[in-house]
């Protein structure tokens, strides 16, 4: 009986282990769309007036072999916006691990979001031959990355450093640029209604949206009311106001 428990003790050691191990490597997936949502959090009442907290939130969905994830995370805390260039059919990298996903370009720093949904979808379009050969490159690269040990130089510490070279003179940054997405500002009675926009689940009333444009199917919930919902149509630079009256079932 002895002999069983060093075994068993090397189990119970390495199980919490195991368990921070990625649900897959990294994969490459293609981008579905990516919104930026406006939500108000915690409200406070005062002299019946209530006072909220904006919160903005980046949520995207990506194909990844048969299915759609997704994911956001709140914006400004610990990360920047997504790139404006992740457009419908873009190629990224991503990797699960456990309601985490890691997302990032073919080449690029990683975002770390939160899980919002899965659901099976046709198999993702193959990846063309530009597309693989960058993928590729970004494989390579990272496998170039020079790895150290917690306590050991790289090979590259000890050599002796080259100076700095000279910095270039300052450069006026570029003009921002120009919006490619109109705001829809939505309120409900009753209050905090949960609200959708093209099926997918953005936060509750009230709420400010920047979309794409295009036409947007709109759709307010409530436990005890029947569901309200409209579709309209938004344009680059758009600024429209919803009011959404939800009727009581109880009529």
């Amino acid at each position: 009986m002895q002999k069983f428990r060093l075994p068993l003790l090397l189990i119970l050691i390495l199980l919490p282990a195991l368990s921070w191990c990625a649900d897959s490597p990294w994969q490459t997936a293609r981008i579905v769309d990516v919104k930026t949502v406006t939500n108000n959090r915690n409200p406070v009442w005062i002299v019946n007036t209530p006072i909220t907290n904006e919160e903005t939130e980046c949520i995207v969905r990506v194909h990844i072999q048969s299915r759609v994830i997704q994911a956001g995370y709140v914006l400004g805390k610990s990360q920047p916006a997504l790139p404006t260039e992740w457009v419908k059919h873009t190629p990224v990298r991503v990797q699960i691990v456990g309601d985490t996903l890691f997302l990032k370009a073919l080449e690029g720093e990683d975002f770390k979001l939160h899980i919002i949904s899965t659901k099976v979808a046709p198999m993702m379009d193959p990846l063309s031959p530009d597309e693989i050969a960058a993928e590729k490159a970004a494989a390579a690269k990272e496998q170039e990355q020079p790895k150290s040990m917690i306590g050991f130089d790289t090979p590259e510490a000890n050599t002796k450093q080259s100076p700095p070279p000279a910095q270039p003179a300052p450069v006026a940054p570029p003009p921002p640029p120009e919006p490619n997405t109109g705001t829809v500002s939505i309120s409900s009675v009753p209050y905090l209604a949960e609200v959708f926009v093209d099926g997918a689940s953005i936060g509750y009333t009230p709420a400010k949206l920047k979309l794409p444009p295009g036409k947007h199917a709109f759709r307010c919930e409530k436990s005890g009311y029947k569901p309200w919902t409209k579709e309209i149509t938004v344009s680059i630079g758009s600024e429209q106001t919803l009011d959404a009256t939800l009727d009581s079932e109880r009529k």
